[in-house]
């Protein structure tokens, strides 16, 4: 987060909307350690996603810019920073609400949330395709053949 934030863009009252989503209620107990960066395995392989600076744009108020971002899509919603959280702030449960409140408020359209959900499915599906291949498969099979291969079998 290099850009400069004017204090004329900040809505004080966006943490307490987002603690108002249904199991948002945790927010406020977040300190910010960073376990749930530290967890994430979206975080590892996009440096720009990061559970702990999404935390910061909450509480800083910085509504229009977290609302209209890619960042709330990229979560994998696997819950590692859920879990690992002391705090149990509930970050899977505070992304939900955020995406609510993006398609509540017109930040995101009604059918491009069901394009992401769908393809969400197919690449979770293709994950558990690729799991079975490699684990049926020889030991030196190459993983990325192994992917390209059911990733052509899934556009037919």
């Amino acid at each position: 987060m290099t850009d400069t934030v004017q204090i004329q863009d900040l809505d004080p009252q966006f943490k307490d909307e987002v603690a108002a989503e249904p199991g948002c209620q945790h927010l406020l107990r977040c300190f910010a350690c960073g376990v749930c960066t530290a967890t994430c395995p979206v975080s590892e392989l996009t440096p720009d996603f990061s559970p702990s600076r999404i935390i910061r744009q909450i509480l800083y108020g910085q509504r229009a810019a977290l609302l209209g971002s890619a960042a709330l899509w990229h979560c994998a919603r696997c819950a590692r920073c859920s879990f690992q959280c002391p705090q149990d702030v509930r970050f899977l449960d505070i992304i939900q609400g955020l995406r609510s409140l993006a398609l509540r408020d017109g930040y995101i359209s009604p059918p491009r949330v069901a394009q992401l959900e769908q393809g969400e499915r197919l690449v979770q599906e293709l994950r558990r395709r690729l799991i079975g291949e490699l684990l049926s498969g020889p030991e030196d099979q190459e993983v990325k053949a192994a992917l390209a291969r059911l990733a052509s079998e899934a556009e037919k």
